[in-house]
């Protein structure tokens, strides 16, 4: 059985490192909703801030690939962006192919995990809206 003191210390320990807070932190900033809007093959990734996100403080980085590929691609005009979307249209050309987006958040020095679109094939999109 441990002693009272010095489970006493583990907690005090635990929490003044940060390590306690850091798990739900990281859960509070990830973007929600995350998800590929389509209109004529105009392909939009958009996303809404995390819980903890309510100024405009922070910034969001994007990724998509093709479904299969290993390596996610950076979207450079949307990396660091302030914008709670992100056009991929030009990276989404290949109507047919099945793509993924992908979205993180900083604030304050501190990164969210990323939140991923389901997967997003431009034609049946299209085909859906007919």
């Amino acid at each position: 059985m441990m002693p009272k003191h010095c489970f006493l210390g583990f907690l005090i320990s635990f929490f003044l490192t940060g390590v306690a807070g850091t798990q739900s932190t990281h859960e509070s900033l990830k973007p929600q909703r995350v998800q590929f809007q389509s209109r004529n093959f105009h392909n939009i990734l958009q996303w809404q801030p995390g819980r903890a996100l309510t100024g405009n403080s922070s910034v969001y980085f994007v990724q998509y690939k093709i479904y299969g590929q290993r390596q996610w691609k950076n979207k450079e005009d949307c990396w660091g962006t302030q914008e709670l979307f992100c056009d991929l249209t030009s990276e989404t050309s290949d109507i047919q192919e099945p793509y993924y987006g992908r979205v993180r958040a900083a604030s304050a020095g501190s990164y969210s995990e990323w939140s991923m679109t389901p997967r997003f094939t431009p034609w049946w999109e299209r085909a859906k809206g007919l």
